[in-house]
């Protein structure tokens, strides 16, 4: 994946008397995050790192919730993006790494993190993090490989499952975190798996929303 151009040569003679060329940057990048996608893509960036925090603050249900919140999101300015073939390519470029960014921070860090806090900080769980962590970054990278297709269980469907496990985790004591482990090791081999899975359309991504805001609900009221 190109990360960043080479810096043209600069002109010689006295660098007080060199016309600065920050306002055009500055247009450029106003350009890129004005972009009504990006907005959105920043909206859930926003809701992943809230996910992030009510996790530190040990508040899960929220947690799940907000995280849940963010993969609507992403379904949202996907399609927002689709919807404007006029849309320059450089916009998409910019809006398509921003994505991943983002998604990075609620379906790699967020799910990482509750299981560190979850288990301990114990060695065990520290690899398992890693593990998801690394197949959530391998995943995503492997994205911008030109031609490559499409690969693996996507990781929306990775927050459900984490959603309801928690759901039906009370009573279950020191046994939560073991099973949230060993559904994270298995996980992340789906992500990374060699198949593909359709995309949500129609009826299917209907049913997905109504069954994310049903799980909100019910996350939202638990601590």
């Amino acid at each position: 994946m190109r990360r960043f151009d080479p810096v043209p040569p600069q002109p010689r003679g006295n660098p007080l008397t060199t016309p600065p060329e920050n306002h055009e940057q500055a247009h450029g990048l106003a350009v890129f995050l004005l972009d009504a996608p990006n907005l959105m893509t920043l909206a859930g960036l926003a809701a992943g790192l809230g996910a992030v925090g009510l996790c530190i603050q040990e508040r899960f249900g929220p947690a799940l919730a907000l995280c849940l919140l963010a993969i609507l999101i992403d379904q949202l300015d996907g399609r927002m993006a689709r919807q404007r073939p006029d849309r320059p390519a450089a916009v998409g470029t910019f809006g398509a790494h921003l994505d991943c960014y983002a998604d990075f921070v609620s379906k790699g860090v967020f799910p990482a993190l509750m299981l560190l806090i979850l288990g301990g900080f114990s060695w065990a769980v520290w690899l398992v993090a890693g593990m998801h962590l690394a197949a959530i970054a391998v995943r995503y990278s492997y994205e911008f490989v030109p031609s490559a297709p499409r690969r693996g269980l996507s990781p929306d469907y990775s927050i459900l499952v984490f959603a309801l496990l928690y759901l039906a985790s009370p009573g279950w004591g020191p046994r939560y975190p073991v099973i949230l482990a060993v559904l994270m090791i298995a996980l992340a081999g789906l992500n990374l798996a060699p198949f593909s899975v359709p995309q949500l359309q129609g009826k299917a991504l209907g049913a997905f929303v109504i069954g994310c805001l049903a799980l909100m609900a019910l996350l939202i009221g638990r601590p």
